[in-house]
């Protein structure tokens, strides 16, 4: 994150969390599924399915290396997920910081998961940042706890709702 000089600030907290080892195991088993179905078409004679390896060994990198990534600085909140999908949150707009110690059945990934309600899911405990605007972002991290504590409102001033 860069000042309007162009120079980066320190982070406050920084949080790199990959995916839980169910996916890992399902996209380490695409990958090397990839090679097994191009030796099998290739014997088959059937080039118009030369795809499907393809497509099975991206998907199963990109299951295999999933990661969540949460970093705050003194304004702002970043949360990516595979570097891809990335959402911007001003610290001064959170309403609510809660946390969930265990992945619910949201699923993995990038998710949208109702009106106003985004996940970044791979598994493990969760921060869920409600904004004043009424939208919910939820992120895997793996110190829910260290991240409420860094973002906790200047004494006087307190959220709605801080679990």
């Amino acid at each position: 994150m860069a000042t309007p000089s162009g120079i980066s600030t320190p982070a406050l907290y920084y949080s790199r969390v990959r995916a839980t080892l169910i996916p890992r195991i399902a996209g380490f088993t695409m990958v090397a599924l990839g090679p097994v179905l191009f030796v099998l078409i290739v014997l088959n004679n059937t080039p118009e399915v030369l795809f499907a390896p393809l497509v099975t060994t991206a998907a199963g990198s990109f299951i295999a290396f999933m990661t969540v990534t949460v970093k705050v600085d003194s304004q702002n909140i970043v949360i990516a997920f595979c570097d891809i999908f990335k959402r911007t949150l001003p610290k001064d707009e959170i309403a609510t910081l809660t946390t969930d110690n265990a992945a619910g059945p949201s699923g993995y990934g990038f998710r949208y998961m109702g009106p106003g309600m985004v996940g970044y899911l791979v598994g493990g405990p969760e921060i869920n940042i409600e904004m004043k605007s009424g939208k919910t972002v939820i992120a895997s991290t793996d110190r829910p706890e260290q991240l409420i504590r860094v973002l906790a409102p200047p004494q006087g001033t307190p959220w709605s709702r801080l679990r």
